[in-house]
């Protein structure tokens, strides 16, 4: 069995997989790109990204999510959970030329998935990245319990 990573490891790799994430949209924004806003949606088993490139003349570019940003997102949600606050259910990345960026991380608020995803979704999800019963979201306690399991 693997030892838990140390805080400054763990830090580590938080910093890298910002770096990938970035990275990878640096990669397919088209040149005169003037904000990448990137926005994960992630629970065991399903994830969706949405990518939106906004350019100078304020027009939008049709782009896809790299691979590459997709799976740092995916590391990065397993490395942030936290036995006190569960795992966040969604995530969001901006970046400014040349490569300033922002995320945000939501532990709390129904993602909004479109179209809806199973409530057994969410049981997984529980089950994977538990947290402790007065941090589970009432719309969380409502999806688990559609799916069969109290939260």
């Amino acid at each position: 069995m693997s030892q838990p990573w140390d805080q400054q490891a763990r830090q580590q790799r938080y910093d890298e997989l910002l770096q990938l994430i970035g990275g990878g949209l640096i990669g397919v924004a088209p040149q005169g790109w003037r904000r990448v806003d990137l926005i994960a949606r992630i629970a065991e088993g399903v994830q969706d990204f949405g990518l939106t490139v906004i350019m100078n003349d304020l027009s939008y570019a049709e782009v896809g999510p790299p691979a590459q940003s997709a799976q740092a997102f995916l590391e990065l949600r397993r490395l942030m959970y936290d036995q006190e606050r569960g795992a966040w259910f969604s995530a969001r990345y901006m970046m400014n030329p040349p490569g300033e960026f922002q995320i945000f991380y939501n532990y709390d608020f129904d993602p909004q998935w479109e179209p809806p995803i199973p409530p057994a979704l969410f049981k997984r999800d529980i089950e994977t990245y538990p947290r402790p019963a007065d941090k589970v979201p009432d719309w969380l306690r409502r999806a688990v319990e559609q799916a069969g399991i109290p939260a």
